[in-house]
């Protein structure tokens, strides 16, 4: 057995001693001998067997009474929890995550795990030592009070005041942080306990990634887990809105196309299903609707819909919204998604001799039929040429644009490649192509480390067969650079013909090839450069892995040659330009360039952002720069339910065994091996407590009976003594 407050519990046993010493000084009288004395020794010897009897009693009496009340100050714990002594530690990772806003008959998860939090504070004796720590589970997971706090009231309060989030569930990153809080050398260090408050759906957890371990020798933990959600829902999602253009030219009255991407997770996936989806233009009446259909076992659809964007005069940043009727999770059914609306394109060429006066088709340069393809016919201004060679190439210069073709890659020097990586991180379109030359290529390593790119390009120019052609079966259907050409790019493309080619180098990791040719040769990759954290650049890299020359390749002379150069710009400053559009709690991909970023209400909010809507960027003079469209983690949001049992490995395994896990049910019973903080435990606690102060209550009673009865024996005894 021990003691939750072992000092209040000596204190108090100590004062067991007090009714003793009273009792035996009672007793130490001067004796007084007189003459009827051996009448009164008579009667008393009589009398003793008794009244020594009660005083006994009476004594026995009131120390069991402070004895009782020192037990309930002390508070006892017996049986397996007793290896637990002095204070305790609770962690609660508070699940916020998208995943919490699930709702069954009305009631939100959120408010209920909030709940079941705050019950297992009130387990908690602040007077006995025991602290609190909160860590809100949403990604990126934050400790709100970590190391863990004496100041129960302050956790609770932390508790009712934190709200849910648009975010996916990142337990791992939760549990990082309570590691780091538990860290500790000390021997004697407090038992912990760490409580995971959430319904643990599918997409609140990921049992392939292992949780980071948490017990240690110095330090025992615990883990109790909430009871996964057993109702089954079904959830529908809208994972996206893809428009056909990204980036719309002019200022008129057009309508447009975009693809809304629904997913569906939960119960009835083995069943065939639909759902109503409605896209309009946000502040407009007109909104187009349309029905996403689903296969058995189907559980992604996309569903192609119109709508009519405004004139410019109307709205200068037109915003998507795609929604969904109400289902079992309201968190995922609306997005927003801007579109970029645009006077000008400014195009730059990199060339080291752009053209000058009317040569033979003989003497062209790739930037001579890149420049055609990019003013075909009479200008409509919608794309700005920009000249500039290798040599004068500056930020300043860059900062103007909106894309790049580089033309003469090996002419450009080390400081040219770090102002086009930060260009491309800007949201800026790179072309890259070769240079019309047979020689050694040494620019190939300097292009891939300078702008993050996880490709192999081949040094020397490669010959091509003759029969070689475009294998337009290459392409993936997810590609959007050539989407709007892909149903005229057979046509397009018969008859192209390559001589050389500098191949990108197959790899095991993610093929960025768009197009290869017959022979299996990437003819045309494109990709977003990655930093040396891991975040994923706004910016796009398009390799052409042929010059636009006549000695390579007859693609100059080819119907396709002007498509795909504009398409290449077009839709490829659409896909590069930084839209503005992230994930609620994402962290790989750079916020926008902005001053300040601020939400419907005008309060600023820091990244990362955890709940999806609509933030304006602002500049430094606190004008509006853009749009911020923030999606909800729809990965977060999966609503099938999990296995009890084969989550129990995943979580007992950072507690350092099964022994160590204990899960909590709907009532806030704990089932499990785990001996820590627990709803039952703390019941057994309770429960003895009462039973401490009903026994002290009985011995007070008990000892007023017996003190009165004491009190008349005396009395009687003292009557004979007066009356001599």
């Amino acid at each position: 057995m021990s003691f939750a407050n072992p000092i209040l519990f000596a204190l108090g046993a100590a004062f067991v001693a007090l009714p003793i010493i009273l009792h035996f000084l009672k007793r130490k009288r001067k004796p007084v001998m007189w003459g009827a004395m051996r009448f009164l020794i008579e009667a008393y010897r009589r009398k003793r067997r008794r009244m020594t009897l009660e005083q006994l009693l009476l004594l026995l009496t009131r120390c069991a009474l402070v004895l009782l009340f020192a037990l309930a100050i002390g508070q006892p714990i017996f049986g397996g929890t007793g290896t637990q002594t002095g204070p305790r530690e609770l962690y609660i990772v508070l699940d916020d995550s998208i995943s919490s806003a699930n709702k069954l008959g009305g009631a939100i998860d959120f408010e209920s795990h909030k709940a079941r939090s705050i019950a297992l504070l009130d387990t908690l004796t602040p007077e006995a030592g025991d602290r609190a720590g909160l860590v809100l589970a949403s990604s990126p997971s934050r400790g709100v009070i970590t190391p863990a706090s004496s100041d129960i009231a302050a956790v609770r309060r932390a508790i009712e005041q934190s709200e849910r989030t648009d975010a996916s569930a990142d337990l791992e990153g939760a549990f990082n942080l309570i590691g780091e809080a538990i860290a500790t050398d000390e021997d004697n260090a407090p038992a912990v306990t760490v409580a995971v408050v959430s319904g643990l759906r599918e997409g609140s957890i990921d049992p392939d990634r292992p949780l980071p371990r948490l017990a240690s020798d110095s330090r025992r933990v615990s883990v109790i887990a909430s009871v996964p959600a057993a109702e089954p829902v079904t959830n529908y999602a809208i994972a996206g809105v893809e428009p056909l253009r990204n980036v719309v030219l002019g200022e008129a009255e057009r309508d447009g196309q975009a693809t809304v991407i629904i997913e569906r997770s939960g119960a009835g996936i083995g069943e065939s299903s639909s759902v109503r989806v409605s896209l309009a233009i946000e502040g407009t009446n007109n909104a187009t609707t349309g029905q996403a259909d689903f296969e058995p076992g189907q559980t992604s659809a996309e569903l192609m819909l119109s709508f009519a964007m405004p004139s410019a005069d109307v709205s200068r940043t037109p915003t998507l919204v795609a929604s969904l009727p109400s289902d079992s999770n309201d968190a995922d059914n609306s997005v927003i998604t801007p579109i970029d609306r645009r006077s000008v394109l400014r195009v730059g060429v990199i060339a080291s001799r752009p053209l000058v006066g009317q040569v033979g088709i003989d003497r062209f340069t790739p930037a001579d039929w890149i420049r055609l393809a990019l003013s075909p016919g009479e200008t409509t201004g919608e794309l700005r040429i920009v000249d500039t060679t290798p040599s004068l190439l500056d930020a300043p210069r860059l900062a103007t644009l909106d894309a790049v073709f580089l033309l003469e890659p090996d002419e450009l020097a080390d400081d040219g490649w770090s102002m086009l990586r930060r260009f491309v991180d800007r949201g800026g379109l790179l072309v890259v192509t070769p240079p019309a030359k047979d020689s050694v290529q040494l620019w190939t390593d300097s292009m891939t480390e300078s702008l993050g790119l996880n490709w192999s390009i081949s040094r020397e120019p490669v010959a091509v067969a003759s029969d070689a052609r475009i294998n337009t079966e290459s392409r993936a259907p997810s590609d959007r650079l050539l989407a709007m050409i892909a149903g005229e790019l057979d046509q397009l493309s018969s008859g192209v013909s390559f001589n050389k080619l500098l191949p990108l180098i197959p790899e095991q990791d993610d093929d960025p090839s768009i197009l290869r040719l017959t022979d299996g040769s990437t003819l045309l990759a494109a990709a977003r450069p990655e930093t040396v954290t891991g975040r994923v650049s706004p910016g796009l890299v398009v390799y052409l892995a042929s010059p636009t020359s006549l000695g390579w390749t007859d693609l100059p002379t080819r119907p396709l040659m002007v498509p795909l150069v504009q398409e290449l710009i077009r839709q490829g400053i659409g896909l590069a330009a930084d839209r503005a559009l992230r994930t609620a709690g994402d962290t790989s991909t750079q916020m926008p360039v902005a001053s300040e970023i601020v939400n419907s209400e005008g309060d600023p909010v820091e990244a990362p952002i955890r709940l999806a809507g609509r933030y304006e960027l602002r500049d430094e003079a606190g004008e509006v720069s853009g749009i911020l469209a923030v999606l909800p983690d729809v990965r977060g949001s999966r609503a099938g339910v999990t296995n009890q049992a084969a989550l129990e490995p995943w979580l007992a395994a950072t507690a350092g065994g099964s022994d160590q896990l204990a899960w909590i049910d709907t009532e806030g019973a704990t089932v499990g091996a785990a001996t820590a903080t627990t709803s039952t435990s703390a019941k057994s606690e309770s429960g003895l407590l009462f039973w401490l102060i009903v026994f002290a209550l009985a011995c007070a009673v008990i000892e007023t009976v017996l003190a009165r009865w004491s009190a008349r024996s005396m009395q009687a005894h003292h009557v004979p003594e007066a009356q001599a």
